[in-house]
C-alpha cells in the first residue's frame, strides 16, 4: 500500500480510481468483518451485538462517531481513507470516524478514533459539534452485493490543534490540512473524490 503522507498543499481534486495494482493486497484488514458491533432500535438504545461483516450486508442500525480536527488558522485535516475501505475507498474524508465498539459512549470513541487513526491524544469538548443523527449510506460492492451502512453518528470538533498526525496506515494513506473554503470548492468541483457522508455533514458544521 502507498506510504501515509501529510500535505500542506491541497492538490488538485480527483475523481476517486480503481485500487492501484500495487496496493498491499496483504496488508491487514482496513475493515476487520469479525468486529462485533452493537446495534441499536430506532430510539438509539442497545437491542443485541452482530459481526461487523453481517451488520453492514443486513443493514443493521449501529452507531458511529465523526471528529472535526482544525488547526490555529482554522484549517481543516482531511483524511484519504485505505483502498481498503469497502465504503469510499481512496476517497478524501473528515478527519477521523469511527464505530462504536461495545460498550462505549459517542464521546469515548471519538477520542479512541483520533487516537487510532491519527496519533492524536486530546480531550473533546463534552457536547457533539452536530447532535445526533440518523445517517444512511449504501455501496454496491464489486462481487454486485451491497453494502448498507444504517447508524446513528454524532460530530465532534477539535480546535487549535498543533500537534504531529501520526497516521494509522491500516486506515488513512494520506492527510492534508485545507480551508472550509477549498473543501467546499473541491467538493463541487469532483464531488466524487469525497466520501459521501464528509460532503452531507460538512454544511451542518457550525462555522
Amino acid at each position: 500500500m502507498p506510504a501515509a503522507a501529510v500535505l500542506d498543499a491541497p492538490p488538485a481534486p480527483a475523481a476517486p480510481r480503481p485500487r492501484p495494482a500495487d496496493a498491499d493486497a496483504g496488508a491487514p484488514e482496513a475493515e476487520p468483518e469479525g468486529e462485533v458491533l452493537e446495534i441499536v432500535d430506532d430510539a438509539c438504545t442497545v437491542i443485541g451485538r452482530e459481526l461487523r461483516g453481517e451488520v453492514h450486508r443486513l443493514g443493521l442500525l449501529h452507531r458511529a462517531v465523526y471528529v472535526w480536527v482544525f488547526d490555529p488558522s482554522g484549517r481543516l485535516l482531511l483524511q484519504r481513507r485505505s483502498w481498503d475501505k469497502k465504503i469510499g475507498p481512496g476517497q478524501w474524508d473528515l478527519s477521523a470516524a469511527e464505530h462504536l465498539s461495545v460498550g462505549e459512549t459517542f464521546h469515548q470513541a471519538a477520542e479512541r478514533g483520533l487516537r487510532e487513526e491519527l496519533g492524536i491524544s486530546a480531550s473533546l469538548p463534552p457536547a457533539p459539534a452536530i447532535p445526533r443523527h440518523l445517517r444512511k449510506v449504501t455501496q454496491q460492492l464489486p462481487d454486485g452485493s451491497c453494502l448498507a451502512d444504517c447508524e446513528f453518528v454524532e460530530s465532534y470538533r477539535l480546535d487549535g490543534f498543533r500537534g504531529e498526525v501520526k497516521v494509522n496506515e491500516q486506515e488513512v494513506i494520506a492527510t492534508r490540512w485545507a480551508t472550509l473554503e477549498e473543501v467546499e470548492a473541491e467538493m463541487r468541483a469532483a464531488p466524487d473524490s469525497f466520501t459521501q457522508w464528509a460532503r452531507e455533514e460538512l454544511p451542518l458544521l457550525p462555522r
